[in-house]
Formats: C-alpha cells, sequence, structure tokens
C-alpha cells in the first residue's frame, strides 16, 4: 500500500510519537510510506528521514521539499478535526483522523461535522470515543484505535543516571505545561504524603517555558508555592533532558505519576506499565482502558465544572473534568512508597501482554484492517 502521514512530526509531542509509530510499523512490513510534516524537523527521527516527502515549519505556508502526491491508498493525520479536509483530501478513500479531546461536554464549535471527509475518526480511547458520541458523530464513523509503544524497546534493559540518591523515584512526566495536567494538585499531594524524611524523590519530566496561551501555567511559580507550603518538603528534581530512547527513563524509576484533571488517554502511564513499573493517577479519563487494581493505584475523585481559561481553541463554561482527591492521592502515594516492589513485581508479570495489545505494529494492523 502507498500511505500518506501528514501531521506534527519534527516536535518532540505525543502526536509525533503516534506518527513515528505508524511510520515504523508500516515500513517494516514493506508499506510505501510518505511522510509531510506540519511542524518542522527538528526530532524527526534519523531512521524516517529517507521517507519525509516535504514539510513545512510550524504555523507557516511555505513547503520545503514537495506537497503529498494526488492520491493515496490510505491517509493517516493525528491532527485536530477541523484539520481533516486540507491533510487528508490527497486520498478518496481510506482516511484516517486520530485525535481526542480531554474534557467532557466541550468539543470545539463546528468541530464535529469533519467526519464527513474521512471514512473514520479513530481516538484512542472509549473515554474518547463516548465525547465524540456526544458530539454527535455517528457511530459506525468512530473506531477506537489506542496509541502504541514500541514492544522491542521496552523489552530491553538499559536506564539512564537519575540526579538522585533517593530509594523510592516517583515520576511525574508532565510535557506540556497546562492547566488541565493539575501540576499544583500533584505538588500538594506529594508535600503532604512526604517530608525531607522520607526517602523519595519526585522527578519532574518537563521543561519549563514563558506562558504565552491562558492554558498555560509557570513551572517556577507552581514550585514557589509549593516550597513555601511545604518548606520540609521530600526531594523533587527537574529532568529536562531530552531522551532518545524513553523507554530508559521508565526503566530507572519506580512509579509513574499524574494527577491531571482530564486525559484523552495519558500516554506516561501506557508507557510506565510497559516497563514494568506502577501508575499512579485519577480514576477518570482513557486512561481507563489499560490501567487497572492490578497495575495501578487509582485515585478517586468527583466530576466538576472545568476552568474554561484550561480548554484548547474555545472556553466553555459547560465542559466537565475531574477533581482528584488530595486526600486520597496522599493515601496511595504513601501506599505506593511502601509496597512498590511488590506492586512493581505484579506489573511485570503483565508486560508481555501489554505489548501483545499495545505494540505498533498492532496498531498499524488496525488500521489496516479498516480499509477497503
Amino acid at each position: 500500500m502507498k500511505i500518506l502521514i501528514r501531521q506534527f512530526l519534527g516536535q518532540h509531542h505525543s502526536w509525533s510519537v503516534c506518527g513515528w509509530g505508524w511510520a515504523n510499523a508500516f515500513i517494516s512490513m514493506g508499506h510505501e510510506v510518505h511522510l509531510f510534516a506540519t511542524d518542522g524537523t527538528k526530532h524527526l527521527p534519523a531512521n524516517l528521514r529517507p521517507n519525509l516527502i516535504g514539510y513545512t515549519e510550524l504555523n507557516q505556508q511555505q513547503v520545503f521539499g514537495r506537497l503529498p502526491d494526488n492520491s493515496y491508498d490510505m491517509s493517516i493525520s493525528y491532527t485536530c478535526p477541523k484539520n481533516v479536509l486540507p491533510l487528508l483530501g490527497n486520498t478518496s478513500k481510506n482516511r484516517f483522523n486520530v485525535w481526542v479531546y480531554e474534557w467532557k461536554n466541550a468539543m470545539p464549535t463546528g468541530f464535529a461535522k469533519n467526519y464527513q471527509h474521512c471514512e473514520y475518526m479513530c481516538p484512542p480511547s472509549n473515554f474518547g470515543k463516548q465525547i465524540y458520541l456526544d458530539a454527535g458523530i455517528p457511530e459506525n464513523r468512530i473506531k477506537v484505535i489506542p496509541h502504541g509503544i514500541d514492544a522491542e524497546k521496552y523489552r530491553q534493559t538499559s536506564t539512564i543516571e537519575l540526579t538522585t540518591k533517593k530509594k523510592f523515584k516517583l515520576l511525574a512526566n508532565i510535557a506540556q505545561l497546562h492547566l488541565r495536567k493539575n501540576i499544583p494538585g500533584l505538588l500538594e499531594a506529594y508535600g503532604k504524603a512526604f517530608s525531607n524524611k522520607d526517602d523519595v524523590c519526585l522527578i519532574l519530566k518537563v521543561k519549563d517555558k514563558p506562558v504565552i496561551s491562558q492554558f498555560e501555567v509557570s513551572l517556577k511559580d507552581c514550585l514557589n508555592t509549593f516550597y513555601q507550603q511545604f518548606p520540609r518538603h521530600a526531594e523533587v528534581k527537574i529532568f529536562s533532558d531530552f531522551i532518545e530512547d524513553v523507554s530508559s527513563l521508565y526503566r530507572s524509576i519506580d512509579c509513574v505519576y499524574s494527577l491531571s484533571n482530564c486525559e484523552g488517554f495519558l500516554f506516561p502511564l501506557i508507557e510506565g506499565i510497559s516497563a514494568g513499573k506502577l501508575g499512579l493517577c485519577p480514576n477518570w479519563g482513557g486512561q481507563l482502558d489499560f490501567l487497572n487494581n492490578s497495575n495501578a493505584l487509582l485515585i478517586s475523585g468527583k466530576e466538576e465544572r472545568a476552568d474554561p481559561k484550561s480548554m484548547y481553541w474555545e472556553s466553555s463554561t459547560r465542559a466537565i473534568w475531574f477533581k482528584p482527591s488530595i486526600d486520597d492521592a496522599v493515601s496511595k502515594l504513601r501506599y505506593a512508597y511502601e509496597n512498590y516492589e511488590a506492586l512493581n513485581a505484579k506489573v511485570e508479570k503483565q508486560r508481555e501482554d501489554v505489548y501483545a495489545k499495545y505494540d505498533w505494529q498492532v496498531i498499524a494492523n488496525q488500521f489496516i484492517s479498516l480499509t477497503k
């Protein structure tokens, strides 16, 4: 098959990671794969550069290289639905739009109608599917296709040196400094759960950036508030280096931690259990497709109106997200700290089952099964 993947491919972004995973899988199957990046090429993996036919820089129109051909057997784009027609318009069949919105009851105006310009909208979770259904998209035009991992990498044993000597290493792979990530809540629960007498370190995988949009927060401000509120806090380390093989980071820690208000899939948690590491996150959102009481400690809470400033493209006063219980998070953080070796032994036994369902080869075959 001749396949086009046209989307973010040049930034270290979850959308790009998916594009790389699909591309590698299709190439290994012998398909002809054309890549067109809409965000430059800075982090495009070297092994995929021969498949790059062209690109634009982020939010720019100038084309470097060339535009896609006039026809493909299959086209995939991880992009918001308003971009479906311009990015998937190079073929008349087998057009798949991958995307998920994190808030309930808040699909941006005009997004839902774009299902008409592709064969299937492909959210990565049943949580995402329900948001599409609630927006009026017909169920027969929706196919859940999860995000994936590279099983070959996660079977390896390499680790990385982390700048801590603490025994229990808790990773929060935040990636984006967005309101919905609930960084103040994540830090508050950690501050209440542990003190500087505990043998624990919270590793924040994030890079601080200037606040530009209303849905962004300042990491510096969040940390300053945390330090003032918890002067005897347990160790916190910032890890901002780019890692070529992120699986090595997950093998180097003991638990993956999130207190996000809303997630459509929660990539770091599938990566964590793929490395045999316990998940600790809210009991709400797309992560419940692959997390349960055997591989995670799920934090209780309640649905509430989302902060209108937290949303992308369009704010809504009707949107719903999840407010995790700080008290329950504290309790589960302590439990993870005291029992992580036994808990991780249970997760370790499930790794091959995760690979069988979420390896990129498996995900790529799910797309192929939809073709006509």
